[in-house]
């Protein structure tokens, strides 16, 4: 009788588990070597904004406001690299350097019809379509009036 409780508990963890992997195992390879692609070109332009402003900031990308569809034909990265050209030229004095040290911690860059700035508890969210536009500008402006 124990072994049957046992077997049936571990049936249960084993279809929680599968349940729970679902929406991870509904993304094609194609999506996820495409994510990878993106996230490692976005970490590397992140380590020369870190190096050149002397910050420990953290990036991503918020994947689930992207449309996919999209973005498999895309790079988005250059995208949200204009965040940190943005980054960049307000950290070229001291003023704008603590300022950016104090305040932002986190760069999530997300997917929007148009784009936006925000900046909450130390998360700056950078929202961008794929189509040009001055999102380096944008950026600069909303951090040099709410830093």
């Amino acid at each position: 009788m124990r072994h049957i409780r046992i077997a049936a508990a571990l049936a249960v963890a084993v279809a929680a588990s599968l349940l729970a992997a679902a929406p991870a195992a509904a993304q094609s390879l194609e999506v996820k070597k495409m994510r990878v692609l993106q996230e490692a070109d976005l970490s590397t332009a992140l380590a020369l904004t870190n190096k050149r402003c002397g910050l420990d900031l953290k990036a991503g990308y918020d994947w689930k406001s992207f449309d996919e569809a999209e973005v498999s034909k895309k790079n988005v990265a250059p995208y949200c690299s204009a965040a940190l050209d943005a980054i960049e030229d307000l950290c070229g004095d001291q003023l704008g350097k603590d300022a950016l040290k104090d305040k932002v911690k986190t760069l999530t860059c997300a997917g929007a019809k148009e784009p936006g700035a925000a900046l909450s508890d130390g998360t700056l969210t950078f929202s961008f379509s794929l189509t040009p536009n001055q999102n380096k500008l944008l950026v600069r402006s909303f951090l040099e009036k709410n830093l």
